[in-house]
């Protein structure tokens, strides 16, 4: 923790990574969702630069759900990616732990925000990295081979570590945190599948 309360960014993303549920337990009394906030912007300005990197290359998106050209869809995912991500981690984290707290969850708010916020972006973050490395080494046929992968495998290392924290910071069993997991994923999900394929 630094000074003010808030998570370091890096120190508590491989807590995460190594050791979830005591490093979301130290996210109790975090003063605010900031810490979680930071890890979702560093994962998506990520995305968004590897977006950009694509729109520069000349590579065309070749299904895309929303009313843009293929050529024109990697230049706006790569703009907007960082507030996009971040208003779907806010839906996603904030439904899940009015949900847990329906459930009879008893945790703090900033916490199991902040929590959520670096279960939320690990995953993905990994994600992205593997399609970087994918296309930088391989060429953008080994991206699509590696996202068809990496992307459901992050989704659900995403619902895992989520449950995970619903259940250390609301003192849920597995089934409610399970549920209230589910139900933010869904309604983040609703919101920005046509937007990020």
């Amino acid at each position: 923790m630094s000074d003010d309360g808030e998570p370091e960014l890096l120190e508590t993303l491989l807590g995460a990574l190594v050791r979830p549920a005591r490093t979301f337990q130290g996210l109790r009394d975090a003063p605010s969702a900031r810490g979680g906030a930071g890890a979702v912007a560093l994962t998506a300005m990520g995305w968004g630069g590897l977006s950009l990197l694509l729109w520069a290359a000349g590579r065309e998106a070749r299904f895309v759900l929303v009313p843009l050209s293929g050529h024109d869809y990697y230049l706006v995912q790569g703009v907007v990616m960082l507030p996009l991500l971040t208003i779907l981690w806010w839906v996603f984290a904030a439904v899940a732990h009015a949900v847990a707290s329906r459930l009879g969850g008893q945790g703090p708010r900033p916490g199991t925000l902040t929590a959520l916020g670096f279960a939320y972006a690990l995953p993905l973050g990994l994600h992205v990295g593997a399609e970087l490395v994918a296309y930088l080494f391989f060429g953008f046929e080994a991206l699509a081979r590696v996202a068809r992968v990496s992307m459901p495998l992050a989704a659900l290392w995403v619902a895992a570590l989520s449950v995970v924290a619903l259940k250390v910071l609301h003192g849920l069993s597995a089934p409610r945190a399970t549920a209230a997991a589910l139900v933010g994923l869904l309604a983040q999900l609703a919101l920005g599948a046509p937007l990020l394929r």
